[in-house]
């Protein structure tokens, strides 16, 4: 099968040259594709279109994609096929591809037989083999060929996966066929109606209805081009939705569904329409097996469903039930398990646990699709049925979804959440009907969880979860995470709304800090306690002194996850770093500190997650430590960006004026140091001012940095404008500065910091020590000076930010005899020699990529840090927060005037 090819876009399909398409771009592109009937080589080559490949590409392979089959090397071998033998040809391909070299096997095979494709992928080793009608399904399996790569899950999650891709097939044709359907109101109509759907496509294959009877139902009582459809379903959903002696209506072939209630069908809402697509899918998901499929997962990639744009990453963001456990188990499950176990067999003890169980409520105000309360469900259960193993009875659950209390501002995920817990509900009662032989009646339902649809920021919590002295209440989360640069306008007016007159500099603090803030108040109301996940940034930086001083007014840090990778499978996504804390009323309780694998014990915790410190590091003018420098802003232009040339700039001024060579300086900002970028600047001493001015080329410039700085709303800037020809300040050293670079990359191991010739100019980019000591330059190259300023300096994004005024003056180094800061200035140049032979054509930035930290000037800092941590004592550090730990508590000892240690 051949046909013609043609390299121009399809009016269907969105192709971009110069950027890599969004899945939501792909998935729509797919669909075009397959109501398309392309034949041969046409068909590859539009396959690669809707991918995003490059279009250059594309019009190479024209001609030979004319014969039928072509090859993109490395990436791709097309075959055209007869009818039918798509399998076959794969397996030779297959072959083919296997005893080939590494290094020229094609990244996916295709057979394409004119009605569906076989194809595999060389690098995951997975299959597919579909007809083209329901390739949109398959999307992200090309995903590759055009720059994505793709999520595959575990094989645990293959039968979740597979099917939020049937249901997405399914919602997108009742999406089609109501394009007018665009209000809120009605994707709320729409959302429901998804979840009732899911409920019945679930329940008749785990036993809740009789088994195919939805599927049956559909088959025998609607018609193939699906007009009636949407009638039988409003019908089916009525019924299942009215007690058995309320019915009026007879039976329209829904007549075996039975009785639901729980709160599913009982909301009157609008049926959308419905087609004859709508049918074909929807049977095609009834003829799946939704019995595998597991709640506390299903909820997260259902989020895909909806939002077309995370197709591709269909459960990649899901949390792991092992990151939930960090908070559920040390905030409460750890306790009753010990309960349990301290009860054995004792009847009257088992009771009483049973009793508490039934008292317990858990309270997630960022629940999205729910997997916390899920989860928490799931475990209270297990430990109740080991109860009423041990009691050797059975009785009634204690443990009820009207117990799990929820906010989520989106209406798709409270729908999810609330189908989630029914599911859950399901299967923890078959549970015990296996090892029990009796359980709870499937029908009807239970009221599901109370979520409440608010945007959590601005709802009030007390209303969600009103507060009830016969009961415990756990709040616990993982709220969302935007940094204070990255926030809608939306999240910064809930900032506004929450801190405004109540917390003083709440801008620099991140999103999550609302629920922090109103964890409390919640917990200062009623005297539950609460854990969230946070970014590491809530335990560090400007976040500690702006935020704990409220947060622990009242109350105290019960336990805490110290800093984590919260990894997914996303791609090109290494996890964000974050901590647990949970907080509660103050107790005589031991706190319990996580720190990777290990756990302790403690009296206190600190705001910064240290053991028994509970001083907060505020700025201070000078250094604390009496053998420091001063350390100072580089050079503000102020305006006068005219006083700024590149390379090109400086070549243009010196070809035509080369007497203005001694008004050059080379100046370095943070991005100068670390990436080598060379810039210059015009520096001008005041006695220099009128004869640089005769320079035509300079005049102009300060002429421009004369209207810049008069233009200014800045009284500051304006004054500046009577000498044009100078930076704001004019610091520069006479032998050599001491730079540090003011933002650095957060998966540094150290500190670059570099010493520059006097010559050379520092900007307000960065910060300088003019003439200092050398010593200070290996003080601030070592392991615990990074650590330091990870833990009290700022954020810039996802960055470290270098501060003076906190992480230097506040650095709580002992008093150095001379002999310690001649050692140290011998280890400074020692990391100086190794950079300069390793650094040939690679930048101060490059020299310190973690992956690729040349080997020596790896070593060198080692024997750096030898130094550094014999100069704080013989303590032996367990791990990086042990050295923390230490650093804060000498800190609290120099703040208190205690006097310093010679080393």
């Amino acid at each position: 099968m051949t046909g013609v090819v043609s390299t121009e876009p399809s009016r269907t399909m969105v192709h971009s040259p110069g950027r890599m398409l969004s899945p939501s771009e792909i998935y729509e592109n797919f669909d075009a594709l397959a109501q398309q009937k392309l034949v041969g080589g046409e068909f590859g080559l539009a396959l690669m279109e809707a991918v995003g490949a490059p279009r250059a590409t594309i019009t190479k392979l024209k001609d030979e994609a004319a014969t039928g089959s072509f090859s993109w090397t490395r990436m791709l071998r097309f075959e055209t096929v007869a009818l039918g033998d798509a399998d076959r040809t794969l397996e030779r391909m297959k072959a083919e591809a296997a005893s080939a070299a590494k290094t020229k096997r094609p990244r996916l095979l295709v057979a394409y037989d004119g009605e569906g494709i076989a194809a595999h992928d060389t690098k995951i080793g997975d299959d597919i083999h579909e007809g083209v009608d329901v390739l949109p399904m398959e999307a992200e399996f090309f995903f590759p060929l055009g720059g994505h790569e793709r999520y595959v899950p575990a094989p645990e999650r293959q039968a979740d996966v597979r099917a939020t891709k049937h249901i997405s097939r399914f919602f997108d044709a009742v999406r089609d066929a109501n394009p007018g359907w665009s209000t809120e109101a009605d994707r709320h109509a729409m959302n429901l109606f998804m979840v009732r759907v899911l409920f019945c496509l679930f329940a008749e294959d785990v036993g809740i209805f009789e088994a195919d009877l939805f599927k049956s139902a559909l088959i025998q009582s609607t018609q193939v081009d699906g007009s009636d459809l949407a009638a039988f379903l409003d019908g089916a959903f009525v019924h299942m939705a009215t007690e058995p002696e309320k019915r009026t209506q007879p039976a329209k072939g829904w007549g075996k569904l039975p009785y639901v209630n729980g709160g599913l069908f009982e909301e009157t809402s609008p049926m959308p329409t419905l087609d004859s697509r709508c049918r074909k899918q929807l049977l095609a998901c009834a003829k799946l097996n939704w019995r595998t499929i597991n709640p506390d997962i299903f909820g997260s990639m259902l989020q895909a469903v909806v939002d077309i744009d995370k197709r591709g990453e269909m459960g990649m963001h899901y949390t792991s039930p092992s990151n939930i456990a960090k908070v559920l188990n040390p905030i409460l499950l750890d306790d009753l398990r010990a309960e349990l176990e301290k009860a054995g067999s004792n009847k009257g003890r088992l009771h009483d646990l049973l009793t508490r169980l039934g008292r317990i409520r858990m309270f997630d105000p960022a629940c999205g699709s729910g997997n916390f309360l899920i989860l928490a469900y799931k475990d209270l259960r297990a430990i109740e049925m080991e109860i009423f193993i041990r009691l050797g009875e059975f009785a009634h659950p204690v443990v009820k979804l009207e117990h799990f209390y929820g906010i989520e501002i989106d209406d798709f995920a409270c729908e999810t959440a609330r189908l989630g817990l029914w599911i859950a509900e399901y299967q923890v009662n078959e549970n015990f009907r296996q090892k029990m032989g009796k359980a709870p009646p499937a029908l009807p339902l239970t009221a599901a969880g109370r979520i409440t649809r608010a945007n959590s920021a601005r709802a009030d919590w007390l209303t969600a979860c009103p507060p009830d002295p016969t009961m415990e209440t756990y709040v616990v989360g993982n709220p969302p995470f935007k940094g204070s640069k990255h926030q809608s306008s939306d999240q910064r007016a809930d900032m506004v709304t929450v801190f405004h007159g109540k917390i003083p500099n709440y801008g620099e603090l991140d999103y999550v800090a609302i629920w922090f803030f109103k964890g409390v108040l919640y917990a200062e109301a009623t005297g539950s306690p609460f854990a969230f996940v946070s970014t590491n940034s809530i335990v560090q930086g400007a976040s500690v002194p702006t935020l704990w001083p409220r947060l622990l007014k009242k109350l105290e840090i019960y336990f805490a996850h110290r800093s984590f990778k919260w990894a997914n499978l996303a791609t090109r996504n290494a996890g964000v770093t974050c901590v647990i804390v949970g907080l509660g009323p103050e107790t005589s309780a031991p706190k319990y500190l996580y720190d990777a694998d290990t756990v302790r014990s403690v009296d206190l915790i600190g705001p910064y997650l240290a053991p028994n410190v509970t001083t907060i590091v505020t700025k201070r003018s000078k250094p604390i430590s009496r053998d420091f420098e001063l350390m100072q802003f580089g050079n503000m232009p102020n305006n006068g960006d005219a006083l700024l040339l590149n390379a090109q700039d400086k070549k243009s001024l010196l070809d035509q004026h080369p007497e203005a060579e001694t008004y050059l300086r080379r100046i370095y900002g943070s991005q100068e140091l670390m990436k080598g970028i060379e810039r210059w600047c015009l520096w001008i001493r005041p006695d220099e001012a009128e004869s640089a001015g005769r320079i035509n080329m300079l005049s102009e410039r300060f002429e421009r940095v004369r209207a810049k700085r008069l233009a200014s709303s800045d009284a500051s800037a304006k004054k500046m404008a009577e000498r044009p020809w100078s930076f704001r300040e004019q610091n520069c050293s006479s032998s050599h500065t001491i730079v540090v670079p003011r933002p650095s990359s957060e998966d540094r191991i150290y500190l670059p910091v570099d010493v520059l010739a006097s010559e050379n100019i520092v900007s307000s980019e960065a910060f300088a020590i003019y003439d200092g000591s050398i010593w200070q330059a290996a003080i601030l190259s070592s392991r615990i000076h990074r650590l330091w300023l990870e833990t009290i300096g700022g954020k810039l994004e996802t960055r470290v930010r270098y501060s003076n005024t906190i992480v230097w003056n506040n650095f709580p180094l002992p008093i150095l005899s001379d002999r310690r800061k001649e050692e140290l200035e011998e280890h400074w140049w020692e990391i100086d020699r190794a950079r300069k032979e390793a650094g040939f054509g690679r930048t101060l930035g490059d020299l310190y990529a973690p992956k690729a930290m040349p080997g020596d000037l790896r070593r060198a800092h080692e024997e750096l840090d030898e130094t550094v941590e014999a100069i704080f004592g013989s303590r032996k550090y367990r791990s990086d927060a042990d050295r923390i730990e230490h650093m804060l508590q000498l800190y609290e000892r120099a703040i208190a005037d205690e006097p310093g240690r010679r080393a």
